[in-house]
Protein backbone atom coordinates (compact mmCIF):
# COMPACT_ATOMS: atom_id res chain seq x y z
CA UNK A 1 0.00 0.00 0.00
CA UNK A 2 1.34 3.40 -0.92
CA UNK A 3 0.12 6.80 0.19
CA UNK A 4 0.29 10.24 -1.31
CA UNK A 5 2.06 13.16 0.33
CA UNK A 6 -1.35 14.64 1.14
CA UNK A 7 -2.47 11.45 2.86
CA UNK A 8 0.80 11.16 4.76
CA UNK A 9 0.72 14.73 6.04
CA UNK A 10 -2.93 14.48 6.97
CA UNK A 11 -2.49 11.28 8.94
CA UNK A 12 0.69 12.43 10.64
CA UNK A 13 -0.82 15.59 12.04
CA UNK A 14 1.00 18.35 10.19
CA UNK A 15 -1.54 19.44 7.59
CA UNK A 16 -2.30 23.10 7.19
CA UNK A 17 -5.90 22.42 6.20
CA UNK A 18 -7.64 20.51 8.98
CA UNK A 19 -10.34 17.89 8.87
CA UNK A 20 -13.79 18.89 10.08
CA UNK A 21 -14.54 18.48 13.78
CA UNK A 22 -16.77 15.51 14.47
CA UNK A 23 -17.44 16.35 18.10
CA UNK A 24 -15.72 18.52 20.67
CA UNK A 25 -14.84 15.44 22.72
CA UNK A 26 -14.21 13.19 19.72
CA UNK A 27 -12.57 15.52 17.28
CA UNK A 28 -10.69 14.46 14.21
CA UNK A 29 -6.94 14.95 14.12
CA UNK A 30 -5.95 18.22 12.49
CA UNK A 31 -9.24 19.95 13.24
CA UNK A 32 -6.85 22.85 13.80
CA UNK A 33 -3.57 23.31 11.91
CA UNK A 34 -0.36 22.30 13.62
CA UNK A 35 1.68 24.78 15.61
CA UNK A 36 4.49 23.95 13.20
CA UNK A 37 2.40 25.79 10.60
CA UNK A 38 0.88 28.61 12.65
CA UNK A 39 3.54 29.15 15.30
CA UNK A 40 0.72 29.08 17.87
CA UNK A 41 -0.37 26.18 20.10
CA UNK A 42 -3.30 24.10 18.94
CA UNK A 43 -6.17 24.51 21.42
CA UNK A 44 -6.96 21.61 23.70
CA UNK A 45 -9.99 19.55 22.67
CA UNK A 46 -10.94 19.22 26.36
CA UNK A 47 -10.04 20.73 29.72
CA UNK A 48 -9.68 17.41 31.52
CA UNK A 49 -10.08 13.71 30.89
CA UNK A 50 -12.47 12.79 33.67
CA UNK A 51 -11.47 9.74 35.62
CA UNK A 52 -7.98 9.92 34.17
CA UNK A 53 -6.24 13.31 33.92
CA UNK A 54 -7.13 16.42 35.93
CA UNK A 55 -7.42 19.98 34.63
CA UNK A 56 -4.14 20.88 36.32
CA UNK A 57 -2.31 17.95 34.74
CA UNK A 58 -3.66 18.60 31.25
CA UNK A 59 -3.18 22.39 31.34
CA UNK A 60 0.34 22.22 32.76
CA UNK A 61 1.40 19.59 30.25
CA UNK A 62 -0.12 21.50 27.33
CA UNK A 63 1.13 24.96 28.29
CA UNK A 64 4.56 24.15 29.72
CA UNK A 65 5.83 21.20 27.72
CA UNK A 66 3.98 21.38 24.42
CA UNK A 67 3.94 25.17 24.49
CA UNK A 68 7.58 25.30 25.53
CA UNK A 69 8.61 22.99 22.70
CA UNK A 70 6.70 25.12 20.21
CA UNK A 71 8.25 28.35 21.46
CA UNK A 72 11.67 26.76 21.19
CA UNK A 73 10.99 25.52 17.68
CA UNK A 74 9.77 28.92 16.47
CA UNK A 75 12.91 30.58 17.82
CA UNK A 76 15.27 28.01 16.29
CA UNK A 77 13.39 27.84 12.99
CA UNK A 78 13.88 31.56 12.38
CA UNK A 79 17.41 30.66 11.23
CA UNK A 80 17.51 27.71 8.78
CA UNK A 81 21.21 27.04 9.49
CA UNK A 82 22.74 25.28 12.47
CA UNK A 83 20.95 23.89 15.52
CA UNK A 84 20.10 20.77 13.54
CA UNK A 85 19.36 18.37 16.37
CA UNK A 86 17.71 20.91 18.70
CA UNK A 87 15.39 22.17 15.98
CA UNK A 88 14.30 18.66 14.98
CA UNK A 89 13.90 17.69 18.63
CA UNK A 90 11.58 20.65 19.22
CA UNK A 91 9.63 20.00 16.01
CA UNK A 92 9.15 16.33 16.86
CA UNK A 93 8.09 17.21 20.39
CA UNK A 94 5.49 19.62 19.03
CA UNK A 95 4.06 17.10 16.59
CA UNK A 96 4.03 14.20 19.04
CA UNK A 97 2.31 16.30 21.69
CA UNK A 98 -0.35 17.39 19.19
CA UNK A 99 -1.00 13.80 18.17
CA UNK A 100 -1.11 12.77 21.83
CA UNK A 101 -3.63 15.39 22.92
CA UNK A 102 -5.78 14.76 19.84
CA UNK A 103 -5.86 11.00 20.34
CA UNK A 104 -7.34 11.21 23.83
CA UNK A 105 -10.96 11.99 24.54
CA UNK A 106 -12.95 13.24 27.52
CA UNK A 107 -15.54 10.54 26.78
CA UNK A 108 -14.83 6.89 26.11
CA UNK A 109 -15.34 5.62 22.58
CA UNK A 110 -14.94 2.45 20.55
CA UNK A 111 -12.63 1.78 17.60
CA UNK A 112 -14.06 2.41 14.15
CA UNK A 113 -14.46 -0.29 11.57
CA UNK A 114 -11.23 0.42 9.70
CA UNK A 115 -9.17 0.67 12.89
CA UNK A 116 -10.59 -2.51 14.35
CA UNK A 117 -9.92 -4.38 11.09
CA UNK A 118 -6.34 -3.13 10.93
CA UNK A 119 -5.61 -4.10 14.53
CA UNK A 120 -7.24 -7.51 14.07
CA UNK A 121 -5.20 -8.22 10.95
CA UNK A 122 -1.88 -7.43 12.63
CA UNK A 123 -2.40 -8.27 16.31
CA UNK A 124 -5.29 -10.73 16.29
CA UNK A 125 -7.75 -8.55 18.18
CA UNK A 126 -8.09 -5.26 20.07
CA UNK A 127 -7.25 -6.77 23.45
CA UNK A 128 -3.96 -8.21 22.21
CA UNK A 129 -3.01 -4.84 20.75
CA UNK A 130 -3.85 -3.07 24.04
CA UNK A 131 -1.74 -5.59 25.98
CA UNK A 132 1.24 -5.11 23.67
CA UNK A 133 0.87 -1.32 23.49
CA UNK A 134 0.74 -1.10 27.28
CA UNK A 135 3.89 -3.23 27.51
CA UNK A 136 5.66 -0.95 25.04
CA UNK A 137 4.52 2.21 26.87
CA UNK A 138 5.63 0.89 30.26
CA UNK A 139 9.10 0.18 28.86
CA UNK A 140 9.46 3.64 27.29
CA UNK A 141 11.04 6.70 28.85
CA UNK A 142 9.52 9.00 26.25
CA UNK A 143 6.89 7.98 23.70
CA UNK A 144 4.97 4.86 22.75
CA UNK A 145 3.57 4.96 19.22
CA UNK A 146 1.40 2.70 17.12
CA UNK A 147 2.94 3.30 13.72
CA UNK A 148 2.02 2.16 10.21
CA UNK A 149 4.95 1.47 7.91
CA UNK A 150 4.28 2.29 4.25
CA UNK A 151 7.08 0.05 2.99
CA UNK A 152 5.54 -3.24 4.15
CA UNK A 153 2.08 -2.00 5.18
CA UNK A 154 2.41 -3.38 8.72
CA UNK A 155 1.58 -1.88 12.12
CA UNK A 156 4.22 -1.65 14.85
CA UNK A 157 4.16 -0.62 18.50
CA UNK A 158 7.41 1.29 18.88
CA UNK A 159 9.24 3.29 21.54
CA UNK A 160 11.32 6.42 21.20
CA UNK A 161 13.06 7.84 24.23
CA UNK A 162 14.20 11.14 22.76
CA UNK A 163 12.87 13.62 20.25
CA UNK A 164 15.76 13.65 17.80
CA UNK A 165 16.30 9.95 17.13
CA UNK A 166 14.58 6.59 17.08
CA UNK A 167 11.79 7.04 14.49
CA UNK A 168 10.56 4.40 12.11
CA UNK A 169 11.44 6.29 8.95
CA UNK A 170 8.36 7.04 6.84
CA UNK A 171 6.20 5.45 9.52
CA UNK A 172 2.79 7.08 10.08
CA UNK A 173 1.81 7.53 13.75
CA UNK A 174 -1.73 6.33 14.50
CA UNK A 175 -1.80 6.26 18.32
CA UNK A 176 0.67 8.27 20.42
CA UNK A 177 1.19 8.06 24.19
CA UNK A 178 3.43 10.48 26.08
CA UNK A 179 5.23 8.46 28.76
CA UNK A 180 7.52 11.15 30.14
CA UNK A 181 6.86 11.83 33.83
CA UNK A 182 5.56 15.32 33.09
CA UNK A 183 2.54 13.78 31.35
CA UNK A 184 1.23 12.08 34.49
CA UNK A 185 3.15 13.05 37.63
CA UNK A 186 0.62 15.53 39.08
CA UNK A 187 -2.11 12.90 39.02
CA UNK A 188 -0.20 9.63 39.25
CA UNK A 189 3.14 10.51 40.89
CA UNK A 190 5.36 7.48 40.24
CA UNK A 191 2.52 5.12 39.26
CA UNK A 192 3.40 4.99 35.59
CA UNK A 193 1.70 1.64 35.01
CA UNK A 194 -1.63 3.04 36.25
CA UNK A 195 -1.28 5.99 33.88
CA UNK A 196 -0.50 3.73 30.92
CA UNK A 197 -3.42 1.44 31.71
CA UNK A 198 -5.71 4.46 31.94
CA UNK A 199 -4.48 5.90 28.67
CA UNK A 200 -5.70 2.96 26.62
CA UNK A 201 -9.14 3.38 28.20
CA UNK A 202 -9.29 6.98 26.97
CA UNK A 203 -8.14 6.75 23.37
CA UNK A 204 -10.08 8.98 20.99
CA UNK A 205 -10.90 6.25 18.52
CA UNK A 206 -12.60 8.72 16.18
CA UNK A 207 -9.27 10.49 15.74
CA UNK A 208 -7.49 7.18 15.21
CA UNK A 209 -10.11 6.09 12.66
CA UNK A 210 -9.48 9.29 10.69
CA UNK A 211 -5.76 8.54 10.67
CA UNK A 212 -6.30 4.95 9.55
CA UNK A 213 -8.71 5.93 6.77
CA UNK A 214 -6.27 8.58 5.55
CA UNK A 215 -3.90 5.77 4.63
CA UNK A 216 -6.24 4.81 1.80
Amino acid sequence: MTISRRQFVGSAGAAAVGLSVLERDHRAPDADPSGLVTGKPKPLPYTEVKGFLSKDQVRWHHDSHYGGALRGFVKLDADPTGNHRPRIAKANSVLLHELYFDNMAAKKSDPGQATRAALKKRFGDLDRWIEDFRAAAKSCRGWAVLSWHPVNGKLYNVCTDSHDDGPVWSGVPLVVADTYEHSYYIDFQNRKADYVNGFTDHINWTAVEQRVRALG
